[in-house]
């Protein structure tokens, strides 16, 4: 029997081994691909998860450090990787209660515990008897501290560490009117607790109102650190 099968030549050999070689290759990197994805996402969310957290502005109280529209990177407070000081000029992401609802915001701290601050009327701030030099502060009109209850309470950001049953909404919560700066001063901060202001300070959403109050250390969740939207306005976030 005379037919002929042909012969596998040494070239198409090496041809052969190059075209399963590089389908290989091409394995190796779609899996790598995945994997380093993989990798990337499960980071991403662990970081979320304990050292930081995006925070969207939807209010003008701290205008203009930080702008309605604005997203905000937060560190948290319990991050494991460092813990965090709580220093004057500092941009606070704080939890109040607003008629019995837990809510988030983000506020400038004045004063410390143990130090003694007052505000006047025309919005002065001083510090254990200093005046407190306030480039982030914004005046839009004179100021009016009628309490009239028409102006809305504003700030209330989403709650980027909230489960599920830290909204609470007592069955008699009642709308109360925003009151305006009600506090007595000079104020004295007990330990543990902290005097914020807006940096708009027509704003009164903060602890110049009973309304507002206090905030108790414990209630930091985070420090604001960087706006990263939108990319004209990002930028690292002074702490005053």
């Amino acid at each position: 029997m005379n037919g002929d099968f042909g012969r596998v030549t040494s070239a198409q050999v090496r041809r052969e081994l190059a075209r399963m070689d590089h389908k290989a290759g091409r394995r190796r990197f779609w899996i790598g691909l995945i994997v380093v994805l993989a990798l990337a996402f499960a980071a991403g969310a662990l970081a979320a998860r304990f050292l930081f957290a995006l925070v969207d502005i939807r209010t003008s109280g701290m205008s203009d450090s930080l702008m309605s529209g604005d997203v905000v990177l937060c560190e948290r407070m319990d991050s494991p990787l460092r813990p965090l000081a709580i220093e004057r000029g500092a941009l606070a992401l704080v939890q109040y209660r607003e008629n019995g609802m837990l809510k988030q915001t983000i506020r400038r701290v004045i004063a410390l515990g143990d130090e003694e601050v007052s505000v006047d009327e025309e919005g002065r701030v001083t510090v254990d008897g200093e005046a407190l030099e306030e480039p982030y502060a914004a005046w839009r009109s004179q100021m009016d501290w009628s309490g009239d209850g028409e102006a809305t309470l504003g700030g209330a950001l989403e709650n980027p560490f909230a489960e599920p049953d830290t909204v609470i909404v007592p069955d008699d919560a009642e709308e109360a009117p925003l009151q305006a700066d009600d506090m007595n001063y000079p104020l004295i901060v007990p330990e543990g607790q902290l005097f914020v202001l807006c940096d708009d300070r027509e704003n009164v959403l903060d602890s110049r109102s009973s309304r507002f109050g206090l905030v108790k250390e414990a209630d930091v969740l985070g420090l604001a650190r960087l706006v990263i939207w939108p990319v004209h306005r990002a930028a690292l976030l002074d702490a005053g």
